[in-house]
């Protein structure tokens, strides 16, 4: 909050939502709007809480066009809103834009590294890597794209960002990557984060294979869906197996592989290299075993080399893009 306050443009509102905190959240954000009438305090009620609700309620009681997301371990540089404001004001047509990231842990400096360099390529294709090239506070919004492509999906357990991101790119919104660093996230591994869940418990490795079904229908509905996304869709698909053989649950993996590469017309050379590799990782567990090193060595030549028997019909392939949405 002390980095919003901060800011040298003034013609901001704070909308703090809480979700159910016992914290302090609630005294120490209505002492400072007695103080300051552009923070708003708004608490999350009904059964229906995480973060995509609180999200899409901020949003909701906003009264500004053009919106920014904070996390709680997000700060942004006192330039920051000044200049995304008038990037968004002299490019009327630009429904986001993005600004670059650095990392501390404990305070602003200490890491001297980007989030994302954000050099020019395939931002969709990124995320569907989970090479994310940007973060939640990373673009400035437009409100009214926001309402059009429906804010967050509150259905989702986790990669909640990353779906909402994939949904903007897809809906084709217009929006520039910008050199600058005007925020900074904290990078210090949080392991009883939701995130971190997404990597050890099955209720969200059932979760991330919807995800990897509704990324794969909204791709084929935009007509986005290029090989090397495809590919990447199936790279999705045996991460959520690797998760799978990480719990001991070796009949699910196979079941995720196997759906996969039926929905994606997978090649049956492809399939059967896939159910080898799961093999090896149920024998050899850890990442720093052989069969770890070979599963490795395995998804990176799988990613990277342009095998068309991927395809039922490689004639039939998109054309590859770049920046789709850019403009």
């Amino acid at each position: 909050m002390d980095s919003v306050a901060s800011q040298s443009f003034q013609g901001w509102e704070h909308i703090v939502v809480d979700d159910g905190s016992d914290d302090g959240t609630c005294e120490e954000v209505t002492r400072r709007a007695q103080s300051d009438s552009r923070v708003r305090y708004v608490q999350r009620q009904g059964a229906r809480s995480g973060a995509n609700v609180c999200r899409n309620l901020g949003i909701r009681e906003s009264r500004a066009a053009l919106i920014v997301l904070l996390d709680s371990d997000d700060l942004l540089r006192p330039q920051c809103l000044e200049r995304r404001v008038e990037v968004m004001r002299q490019n009327p047509v630009l429904d986001f834009a993005i600004f670059r990231a650095g990392v501390f842990v404990n305070s602003v400096g200490d890491m001297a590294r980007l989030f994302h360099p954000q050099n020019p390529g395939d931002d969709l294709l990124r995320f569907l890597t989970l090479e994310c090239p940007w973060g939640t506070p990373g673009p400035i919004w437009s409100k009214t794209f926001l309402e059009k492509i429906g804010g967050f999906d509150e259905s989702v357990l986790s990669m909640q960002d990353l779906e909402m991101h994939v949904r903007a790119l897809c809906a084709r919104g217009k929006y520039l990557c910008l050199a600058f660093t005007d925020h900074d996230i904290r990078g210090r591994e949080d392991h009883t984060k939701t995130s971190m869940r997404h990597f050890r418990d099955p209720v969200f490795f059932e979760a991330a294979e919807r995800v990897h079904e509704k990324f794969l229908d909204i791709l084929l509905k935009s007509e986005l869906l290029t090989w090397s996304r495809q590919r990447a869709l199936l790279g999705l698909s045996f991460g959520t197996a690797e998760n799978w053989v990480g719990t001991k649950r070796f009949r699910e993996a196979v079941g995720v592989w196997k759906r996969s590469c039926a929905r994606h017309h997978a090649g049956f050379r492809l399939q059967v290299a896939g159910l080898l590799m799961i093999s090896l990782l149920r024998l050899n567990s850890r990442q720093e075993s052989i069969g770890g090193r070979l599963v490795n060595k395995w998804k990176g030549w799988v990613r990277f080399r342009q095998e068309p028997e991927l395809l039922e019909r490689p004639d039939e392939r998109l054309p590859q893009t770049s920046n789709d949405s850019a403009v």
